[in-house]
């Protein structure tokens, strides 16, 4: 009988330090992707870029890209977080599916933690997942 209670502290403690050791989805990440799932792309990119070092010329282009996008793959509906790599105490890698009416396109967002806030510092996305994702997460 002794066992038992003794096991289940062992679990909740296994539980506790778990969570605790997930990586923080930089909120400017999460801030851009419901706006992009309930006002689109220009409201994404607005909260995506707040204060960021992306050049102007960069953005521009890139959200050309999207509206291209989703001529293809229509509107984005959701989204999955796949992984938050922490590079260090002030950078992250995060990577998504961005989830769309006919099919997920893959991203990942870099991102720089400042005294104040996070801010993406360089984002990359393709409809392949092999060109977005690491190796690490296909090889499964």
């Amino acid at each position: 009988m002794r066992a038992l209670p003794s096991l289940c502290v062992a679990l909740l403690l296994t539980a506790a330090v778990g969570a605790a050791q997930t990586p923080e989805l930089p909120p400017v990440v999460r801030a851009g992707l419901e706006a992009y799932k309930h006002q689109g792309a220009a409201a994404a990119f607005h909260t995506w870029l707040l204060g960021s070092p992306i050049p102007e010329a960069q953005i521009l282009s890139t959200k050309a890209a999207f509206d291209q996008m989703e001529i293809g793959y229509g509107h984005m509906v959701g989204y999955d977080v796949l992984r938050v790599l922490p590079l260090g105490p002030h950078v992250s890698r995060t990577y998504v599916a961005m989830l769309y009416e006919k099919g997920p396109v893959y991203i990942f967002f870099d991102c720089y933690r400042g005294a104040d806030r996070w801010t993406m510092t360089a984002f990359y996305f393709h409809t392949r997942p092999d060109s977005v994702l690491p190796r690490s997460m296909l090889d499964h």
